[in-house]
């Protein structure tokens, strides 16, 4: 018979992702039983995660677990897991930006640090990463405030702003920002040829590419990067030979596997115009770059 948990959870939007925050303390003590509960939880694997809390990408598929920190310079431990979508695997490599930004509140919400009056400082340890990230949450009444009027595109509406710090985020491999020792490296890609890549660690382990490397133009919405099956092998392909390169794993393809977060992929190039997912037009003089990037093979 299958073993049954009861498992409190919260569901936070953080930044463009959505995730699942528990606490340490209702996991597991043995943490080899996690990858099979998370699994369980977010529906893994099924592309449409029906029989959980997923949402089908892996944007909303993450979770943040949390406990009370010993360190000096935290006030909580956080452990980021990415629970893949459509496949067996839980992955519990670097971190996820927009995920952090929920640890704050939900921290706060669950008495781990006081509210205060105005703002309130909530020190973070990433344990995926060892890195220590400070956020300020807007705080009255010694509750969270949720409600404001700042936007981000790819999320409908407006929301409270929520301001991280990372420290001294470069290494989290341990072999500093530049892991290879270059700012460039040639990747010689089966069927493309060499292609210039910047590995570089800086919160998470990413690969650059110029967009125009590839033929494109670093403004391509996700449906028409979703809708190539060639390019998205081409772009897992650069980023399995990046992710051998860093010794995370052994050949390319079974990065998807063995690594599937890191490095994330990412399109850079130089300003232009360009439309937002959810229909904003900006133009090229208001920003001082286009960037794509990829997350657990999707965009």
């Amino acid at each position: 018979m299958e073993k049954v948990y009861k498992l409190p959870v919260t569901l936070l939007r953080g930044g463009t992702s959505k995730g699942v925050y528990l606490l340490e303390k209702d996991l597991p003590a043995n943490r080899k039983e996690w990858d099979g509960l998370l699994l369980r939880l977010m529906g893994s694997p099924d592309k449409k995660q029906i029989d959980g809390l997923g949402g089908s990408q892996s944007v909303t598929s993450k979770v943040a677990i949390l406990r009370k920190s010993d360190r000096p310079d935290a006030d909580v431990d956080y452990t980021f897991a990415q629970v893949s979508v459509d496949k067996a695997v839980v992955s519990y490599g670097g971190n996820c930006g927009n995920i952090s930004s929920g640890v704050g509140p939900f921290a706060i919400e669950k008495k781990l640090v006081p509210a205060l009056e105005g703002s309130t400082l909530v020190r973070i340890y990433n344990t995926n990463t060892g890195k220590v990230i400070q956020e300020e949450v807007p705080t009255a009444n010694g509750q969270v405030l949720y409600d404001g009027d700042f936007g981000i595109a790819g999320v409908p509406g407006t929301a409270a702003p929520l301001k991280l710090k990372f420290v001294d985020p470069a290494g989290t491999l341990g072999k500093g920002l530049l892991p290879t020792g270059n700012a460039v490296d040639l990747l010689e890609v089966p069927g493309h040829g060499s292609t210039e890549v910047s590995l570089v660690d800086a919160a998470n382990p990413l690969v650059f590419v110029k967009a125009s490397d590839l033929g494109l133009t670093g403004t391509e919405l996700p449906e028409a990067i979703n809708g190539d099956p060639e390019l998205l092998r081409l772009l897992e392909t650069i980023r399995g030979l990046a992710a051998m390169k860093l010794g995370l794993c052994s050949t390319p393809e079974e990065a998807a596997w063995v690594t599937p977060g890191l490095p994330k992929m990412t399109l850079v190039a130089p300003p232009a115009d360009y439309t937002t997912s959810s229909g904003e037009a900006v133009k090229g003089n208001q920003v001082d770059l286009v960037a794509r990037m990829m997350s657990m093979q999707k965009p």
